[in-house]
């Protein structure tokens, strides 16, 4: 078989890189023109969000889910049993449940609303530090009034409640976890909650800083 002429290979190779060199710059076309779609498409839902966050029933909706997911994801991190998180209301100042997962009737009824130095989250607010109850019946917190006994008939024999603080330190609200048995609270699980109590304050100023934006300082509230 005779050789294939050298110019012959020349020439092929020659035509080669030509077209990997087009096929490259359509490639590259086409990956500049994905990324750029993605870009404007990323711009358009940063919009949509920023108008429907003008909304006050979305706003609240939103803020809303984002807590009962942060709540249930403490909950399941920490192997607690129930939980809640409550919004504190400065000018009456006391905590309200907003979101809570696992308590009945009764619970929600009683702890509705708590003033600083009530229960182990009224400790908690007073302080501006977390409050750990290993056992509830073992503790000076719950040693007057009713609290105790509706505790009790919900199930629970310890708890935690963690404050949810800003950025400059005001406390926006409580993260609370509770369980069905006598608890030794492990460093891990108290710095599990903290990250979530973080996350939390974070859902809450977003809120916030959304609605001093756009001027309707009077619903500062969640």
């Amino acid at each position: 078989m005779a050789d294939f002429p050298l110019t012959r290979i020349a020439e092929n190779a020659t035509h080669h890189r030509k077209s990997a060199g087009k096929i490259e710059r359509g490639v590259w076309s086409k990956a500049r023109d994905t990324v750029k779609g993605l870009q404007l498409q990323g711009s358009d839902l940063d919009a949509q969000i920023e108008e429907l966050a003008k909304s006050d029933g979305f706003r609240r909706q939103y803020a809303t889910n984002m807590l009962t997911e942060i709540l249930d994801a403490a909950i399941e991190g920490t192997g607690a049993n129930m939980g809640n998180i409550q919004l504190y209301d400065p000018n009456a100042r006391r905590l309200l449940i907003h979101v809570q997962n696992g308590f009945r009737r009764p619970f929600l009824d009683f702890f509705d609303s708590v003033h600083c130095g009530e229960a182990a989250c009224g400790s908690a607010l007073q302080s501006g530090e977390r409050v750990v109850v290993s056992d509830v019946t073992d503790s000076p917190i719950f040693r007057q009034g009713d609290s105790l006994q509706v505790l009790l008939d919900a199930g629970v024999r310890s708890v935690q409640s963690t404050p949810i603080v800003s950025k400059s330190g005001t406390v926006l609200g409580m993260l609370s976890t509770h369980y069905r048995t006598v608890k030794t609270f492990a460093e891990k699980d108290l710095q599990l909650i903290y990250h979530f109590a973080c996350e939390a304050a974070a859902i809450i100023e977003w809120q916030h800083w959304i609605v001093l934006r756009h001027g309707d300082t009077s619903a500062v509230k969640t």
